[in-house]
């Protein structure tokens, strides 16, 4: 009798020795884990924070080198916007076409001032420095990884559907969807603001431009988008832009999607 009350003294002895040294040990990681969490959070807001500086030091760069430039970017961006979640793009699409959207013309910061601000027509040299923006752009923009699912519509928005685009002549699907929207949106864009050599045109007139290189410079599907939408659509995202910098994403908004990226 007394063996066994001894054997199950020693045997509940011993489960309750396990039970303390497991839960020491499960408390001992579960802080581990949580400064670790900890950490690790800190380190995303750092990251997040760095990352949201940078974009901004960009703008601010572009802005101050050519604020007409910076301006059209931002008209653009509700354009594409529109015509993207139109065609049913997921949130990480759009935030990576905003993106590049408020960096797409960062290439011209390596284009001399005297061809950049000209007033006149330009001569076909001066035509070629315009054209290597994208790449120049792209050059800027890969170097950095969290910027590296933006990189590829900066360097192919000015691609035609047709292929006689540039820099890298694709053509037809061969041309990410982003860039084939933004194409739409940044020539929506142009037709309806001034130029040196012409003054800016109504949306009615840019949709009709559009509609008529579907096919040729503009991806149908895309063309197709902006029919939806309507003249009427369109004129207000380019108000609302102008008059009070709407947008459907702030730039603060493409912060998470960056890092995640």
């Amino acid at each position: 009798k007394w063996e066994i009350l001894t054997y199950s003294a020693f045997v509940v002895a011993v489960w309750v020795l396990f039970f303390i040294f497991t839960s020491y040990h499960y408390n001992n990681l579960r802080k581990q884990l949580l400064v670790k969490t900890t950490r690790e959070k800190d380190s995303v807001k750092r990251l997040n924070q760095a990352y949201q500086g940078t974009i901004k030091a960009l703008i601010s760069t572009l802005d101050c080198r050519d604020h007409a430039t910076w301006v059209h970017s931002t008209r653009v961006v509700g354009y594409a916007m529109a015509i993207a979640d139109q065609m049913g793009l997921k949130e990480e699409e759009q935030h990576k076409l905003a993106l590049a959207g408020f960096l797409h013309d960062i290439g011209k910061i390596g284009v001399p001032d005297h061809i950049l601000f000209k007033k006149s027509k330009l001569l076909p040299e001066e035509w070629e420095a315009i054209k290597r923006h994208p790449e120049i752009g792209y050059q800027i923009i890969h170097q950095l990884d969290f910027f590296n699912n933006a990189a590829d519509i900066i360097l192919l928005h000015h691609e035609h559907y047709d292929g006689g685009g540039y820099p890298l002549g694709l053509k037809g699907e061969k041309i990410p969807l982003t860039a084939r929207i933004f194409a739409v949106a940044d020539a929506l864009d142009a037709i309806t603001s001034d130029r040196p050599y012409r003054p800016a045109r109504s949306m009615e007139i840019a949709v009709q431009e559009v509609c008529r290189l579907s096919g040729q410079q503009f991806c149908p599907k895309c063309v197709k988008c902006i029919k939806a939408l309507g003249v009427d659509h369109l004129s207000q995202i380019e108000q609302n832009v102008k008059e009070h910098g709407k947008l459907k994403l702030k730039l603060e908004e493409l912060v998470c999607c960056g890092v995640r990226s």
